[in-house]
């Protein structure tokens, strides 16, 4: 028997986002990477399937080798969410977290007399009257998957993406709009989501204040919890700055063992 590192990855990406960091799981530990579900070739979600974390949940749990005897959770923005809902429902011991922005605007809007302006300004623009995100006709769509990509990235980013990829997230666009459904609706309140063991949050100096605010959150019902704050990385420093990601986990696993 053996303990697993399980990385989840987020909304639009894949395994291949972990690729770099696989190296700083110590030995001992086995290292688990899977699809989510509606994202391999064979697996796509049809428009119009239903879809919940419960259903991520069981579906990551199916990854797990038989003899799994403990689990470290490393995950990225919706897949922080998906990580938490686990660890709140597997029978194995949960041995450490290390969640990269966890998404949970579902817990964060009940929430917003507690937050900064530009936090409030930015969640109400996200869900105000006419926005597309959560509209069903509108998911798939080059519009919606074109403001999913910017807000997390930045204007421009969609149209710059070469074709290929953008062929290849529109084939998985449902799926990412169930995951924002998902993340907008599904979470339970922050104090469901408190853990009594090793526990990293991280977060980018240049993410989004709404993301922003879900860690301070987190941190608050977690308060052994090492928080940090990667300077010059936004919500997607998971890609863009690995060597700092990288840094970041291998403190943790100090602190896990």
């Amino acid at each position: 028997m053996s303990d697993v590192a399980l990385f989840i990855h987020s909304t639009g990406t894949g395994p291949f986002m972990w690729a770099p960091f696989q190296a700083t799981v110590p030995e001992g530990i086995r290292v688990v990477a899977p699809v989510n579900r509606g994202y391999a070739p064979h697996d796509l979600l049809p428009r119009g399937a239903d879809f919940s974390v419960k259903d991520e949940v069981q579906h990551l749990l199916s990854q797990l080798p038989d003899d799994a005897s403990g689990l470290h959770l490393v995950a990225h923005s919706y897949g922080g969410f998906a990580a938490l809902s686990l660890a709140k429902a597997s029978a194995l011991p949960i041995r450490s977290l290390w969640i990269y922005e966890p998404v949970m605007f579902g817990a964060l809007r009940p929430d917003l007399s507690k937050c900064s302006p530009d936090v409030v300004a930015e969640v109400e623009a996200l869900y105000g009257a006419g926005n597309a995100m959560l509209d069903p006709d509108m998911a798939g769509t080059d519009v919606w998957i074109e403001r999913f990509i910017d807000y997390w990235n930045r204007p421009g980013t969609w149209q710059a993406m070469p074709d290929k990829a953008k062929q290849l997230t529109r084939a998985v666009s449902w799926k990412m709009f169930k995951e924002v459904w998902m993340i907008s609706h599904e979470p339970e309140a922050f104090a469901h989501y408190a853990f009594n063991v090793p526990f990293t949050l991280v977060r980018g100096e240049k993410t989004t204040a709404a993301a922003g605010a879900i860690v301070d959150h987190l941190a608050q019902v977690n308060p052994a919890a090492t928080v940090e704050t990667l300077t010059g990385t936004g919500h997607m420093g998971i890609i863009t700055h690995p060597e700092k990601v990288a840094a970041s986990l291998a403190q943790h696993w100090v602190r896990a063992m």
